[in-house]
């Protein structure tokens, strides 16, 4: 019998790389979640900043049209993922991973390497590393979920100035589009170190480099869009408390949010802030507590006259849980405030209407230690000219409508 000498020599490579990284790991989420969703309450057509609207919101986006109810299978944070490490050093290790977006019920997205993916360097000295991954300010949120740490829709209040921003975005720099304005982000071009833990504290910082920098023309100037971020966190027993804090340079969040747009010879630069403190306490009676509370703020460079030059505001939301062997019933609640917002000249600018709350219920059964059912019935309320979306969005939420669901799920980890 004749071998083929290509696939003895990927056989050899592959025997020589499994030797070398020993501790390979596959490991997944899947997340499949049957729903009834719906919006409701749009403001109708004729509401306009003159009127009583907010002055980010053009007269023409109150179209009063509600998205009709309809069944829907989503995947929430569906992942298939592939890991693994090896010693170089008496202190250090080199490690990589690749994890993909998978959708069990067939929709996109099912990316390679679209979730946390690296390759980087550990040992008692920390964490370093190159890659796609959740920034450090989003890293605390992923602990306020009641599956796991998980939520079959993520949190979208927080890190989240609504204008049908996403609740959660994957990107590798400035688009020019709704994301820009995310601060519940997984930044690709990224640089991350992550601290050992002393006496409890640990801390975390990353920066998404200027890879998109732009050449100045007679038409727009030079930006170097750029994330920094950091995290500092101390946990002890039943105790865990974070602070977050990130900055986007350049990345003209405030076009996304009713201003000018970004990159032009008026608006050569901006900045825009996320600060955040979120904590958690878990009691022996199975009760755990957790709460958010964050302020985001947009700024522009804009020059010209009476235009949008800052938006601000303030988010916070709370989980309950209680477990009771193997079944758990929780509850959310939480508000994203009107904020406040200033024109260049000292113009009028109102921002009536576009606060918000979150709410969610649900109750879920491990069937196994790797295996939970689950059932929740959830919702966003927004004011009149609000579009905060849940995450995954039904559609396009039109100002003032309002999204509720209700549906059956199952976690399965491996």
């Amino acid at each position: 019998m004749r071998r083929n000498p290509t696939l003895s020599l990927l056989a050899l490579a592959s025997i020589g790389a499994c030797a070398q990284a020993a501790d390979v790991q596959i490991y997944a989420t899947l997340l499949p979640f049957l729903e009834s969703v719906r919006t409701t309450g749009a403001t109708p057509a004729g509401l306009t900043p003159a009127l009583g609207g907010a002055s980010q919101v053009p007269g023409s986006a109150y179209t009063g049209l509600d998205l009709p109810s309809r069944l829907r299978i989503t995947s929430g944070t569906s992942n298939l993922g592939f890991r693994g490490a090896w010693k170089v050093a008496d202190d250090l290790q080199v490690f990589w991973q690749i994890e993909n977006a998978i959708s069990p019920d067939g929709d996109a997205p099912n990316t390679l390497a679209g979730r946390n993916s690296a390759v980087g360097l550990k040992g008692s000295w920390g964490t370093a590393f190159y890659g796609n991954w959740d920034t450090p300010y989003k890293f605390p949120l992923l602990a306020v979920g009641p599956l796991r740490g998980l939520s079959p829709f993520d949190n979208a209040l927080t890190a989240n100035p609504g204008f049908n921003v996403p609740g959660t975005t994957t990107q590798s720099g400035r688009v020019n589009g709704k994301a820009d304005a995310a601060f519940n982000r997984r930044q690709g071009n990224s640089i991350q170190y992550w601290s050992p833990v002393w006496n409890g504290f640990s801390a975390r910082v990353g920066v998404s480099v200027d890879e998109g920098k732009t050449v100045a023309t007679a038409a727009a100037p030079s930006v170097s869009p750029t994330i920094l971020s950091g995290l500092v966190t101390y946990a002890q027993g039943p105790v865990k408390v974070s602070y977050g804090f990130e900055r986007h340079n350049d990345y003209f969040g405030l076009s996304q949010l009713g201003g000018n747009a970004g990159a032009t010879l008026t608006n050569k630069a901006s900045s825009d802030t996320g600060q955040e403190l979120v904590a958690s306490y878990a009691f022996s009676t199975g009760t755990k507590v957790s709460a958010v509370v964050e302020q985001l703020t947009y700024d522009t460079d804009d020059t010209a006259a009476g235009a949008l030059r800052q938006y601000k505001r303030t988010n916070w939301y709370t989980l309950v849980q209680q477990q009771l062997g193997r079944h758990q019933v929780w509850a959310a609640f939480g508000r994203g405030s009107a904020g406040s917002a200033q024109r260049n000249g000292g113009a009028a600018a109102s921002t009536d209407g576009l606060e918000g709350t979150q709410w969610s219920a649900g109750y879920s059964y491990a069937i196994a230690k790797n295996v939970d059912l689950f059932a929740s019935y959830y919702g966003m309320t927004n004011g009149r000219s609000g579009t905060l979306a849940e995450f995954p969005p039904v559609g396009t939420v039109a100002p003032g409508a309002n999204t509720t669901g209700m549906g059956l799920g199952l976690l399965i980890t491996f």
